[in-house]
């Protein structure tokens, strides 16, 4: 772990940066870094989290890239109102209008978690707006049966309850301990990561609409209508780069598997990362991100 980046606050890491509220066809809380006129790349945030999720990745990105980092609907500081239990096609609306407001003609996109899933989603319905696909720990996806050796997709409607205890109960311990198992090394996890995801579920509003789409998320049937296959994956044309950590719950060999099933896929698992690779491997990740980004090898 690169001591430096994990001991730096998450606003020290982000002075240089720019928060503020985009409304268009929804109100989005946005952050941009970097020079506008470099490429764009847009991180995108994976369930029950927000645009910090990414504080330990913008600075670097930033350095060559214009980078937009978001709060999904129904999180961070987003709007509330208006939930769909779709999910999916809202949130990808969502990403094409604070495109559009921009004046983003395309971008890079990055998603981790839900976020990866909400970008395979934009990179099939919206190919020409995508340039380069990252998928990081990605969830969403269903690959063909006995398509990878042993595989088993967790049971996910088990977190449901746990999920539920700490909207209705934000306490730290109880934050700490939902967010403790995305990581492969739970005393990784900063006293501030904690903070923040507190201070956020403390806010009734969100929390009540967190619930239902956590259980929608977790143990829902309308969601799944948008889960990516093989079949869909096929289709993403963009070059895509699947980064994995090889203590995700789901195997690194889910996400070698999409990396093939893609027309320009690459994959790169790091060591000792679990699901939140982003944060548990910044400077590795930052440095891979980078180097595909700029068409260079991984």
């Amino acid at each position: 772990m690169n001591a430096q980046i994990k001991d730096v606050p998450y606003w020290v890491q982000l002075l240089a940066t720019q928060t503020h509220i985009l409304q268009g066809k929804y109100k989005t809380r946005i952050l941009e870094s970097g020079d506008p006129h470099a490429p764009a790349l847009i991180l995108l945030h994976g369930t029950g989290g927000h645009l910090e999720n990414y504080a330990r990745n913008i600075s670097a990105l930033a350095e060559h890239f214009h980078v937009i980092a978001l709060d999904f609907l129904w999180h961070g500081r987003s709007q509330t109102e208006n939930y769909d239990p779709e999910i999916i096609p809202v949130l990808v609306d969502q990403i094409i209008d604070v495109m559009d407001q921009l004046g983003l003609a395309s971008a890079h996109v990055e998603g981790q978690s839900l976020g990866g899933w909400v970008a395979m989603q934009l990179a099939l319905q919206h190919p020409e707006r995508v340039d380069r696909l990252i998928l990081t720990t990605t969830m969403g996806y269903r690959p063909d049966a006995d398509a990878i050796d042993g595989f088993v997709e967790p049971n996910w409607a088990a977190n449901v309850p746990s999920s539920i205890e700490v909207l209705e109960q934000p306490s730290f311990e109880n934050v700490r301990t939902r967010m403790s198992r995305i990581l492969a090394q739970p005393e990784r996890l900063t006293d501030e990561a904690i903070q923040v995801r507190q201070a956020l579920y403390q806010q009734p509003n969100l929390a009540e609409v967190q619930k239902r789409f956590i259980t929608e998320y977790l143990s829902g049937s309308t969601i799944q209508k948008h889960i990516i296959t093989d079949a869909l994956a096929k289709q993403i044309s963009q070059p895509t780069l699947v980064y994995w950590g090889d203590a995700n719950r789901t195997p690194p060999a889910l996400g070698q598997h999409i990396a093939e099933q893609v027309q320009n896929g690459q994959f790169y698992c790091a060591k000792d990362t679990g699901h939140w690779a982003q944060f548990e491997s910044a400077p590795v990740h930052n440095e891979i991100v980078t180097q595909f980004l700029l068409g260079q090898n991984i």
